[in-house]
C-alpha cells in the first residue's frame, strides 16, 4: 500500500498572467513584478550605502546587484554598484556601471565623478576631464559631496599643469 502524496505546506502564490507577461516584455521591473516601492528599494539603498561607508563590502555588493536585478533602470542603483566596485578595486566593472548609470540619466552628477575617477586611474585625462567639467556645470556651488572632490581634482590637476581652466 503506497502512501498519498504529501501536500506542501508552503503556499502558492497565484501570478496574474498579465503581470507576467509584462515583466517578460520589459514592461515593468522584477520589482514592479514583486509589488515593491521605490521607497522600499530606497531603503534597502541605504541600508547599502551604510554597509559601504563600513566597509562590508561583500554585504554592499550583494545588496546594490540586487537592486540593480531588481530595478535595471535606475541609474542611482547601477551608481551605487560602480562605488562598490571601485571600494573592491574592480574598477573596470566600476566604470562599466558608472557608465551605464549615466546611460540612464545624463545628469548624475556622481556617477560623472566616479567615472572621471576611473578615467583617471586609467591615465585618459581627455575623458576624466570632460565628466568633471560636466559634473561642475550641473552642480555649480558644490553641493554634493562628490562634486566637492571633483573640484578639488580639478584644482591639484590644474596646478600640476595636467588641466587648463575651463573659459
Amino acid at each position: 500500500m503506497s502512501n498519498p502524496p504529501q501536500k506542501s505546506s508552503a503556499s502558492t502564490l497565484a501570478i496574474p498572467e498579465e503581470l507576467g507577461e509584462r515583466l517578460v516584455l520589459g514592461e515593468i521591473s522584477p520589482a514592479e513584478f514583486l509589488g515593491l516601492s521605490q521607497e522600499m528599494l530606497y531603503e534597502i539603498a541605504t541600508r547599502g550605502h551604510d554597509l559601504l561607508k563600513t566597509g562590508m563590502l561583500q554585504d554592499a555588493l550583494d545588496i546594490f546587484k540586487g537592486l540593480v536585478a531588481a530595478s535595471p533602470y535606475d541609474s542611482v542603483f547601477h551608481c551605487n554598484l560602480a562605488a562598490t566596485y571601485a571600494h573592491l578595486e574592480r574598477f573596470g566593472e566600476a566604470k562599466d556601471e558608472y557608465t551605464r548609470a549615466l546611460e540612464l540619466n545624463i545628469g548624475n552628477v556622481d556617477a560623472l565623478v566616479g567615472r572621471s575617477e576611473m578615467y583617471l586611474r586609467e591615465g585618459n585625462m581627455p575623458e576624466a576631464l570632460k565628466d568633471i567639467q560636466t559634473a561642475l556645470k550641473l552642480d555649480p556651488e558644490a553641493k554634493r559631496e562628490n562634486t566637492k572632490r571633483a573640484r578639488a581634482t580639478l584644482t591639484i590637476l590644474q596646478k600640476a599643469g595636467e588641466a587648463t581652466p575651463k573659459k
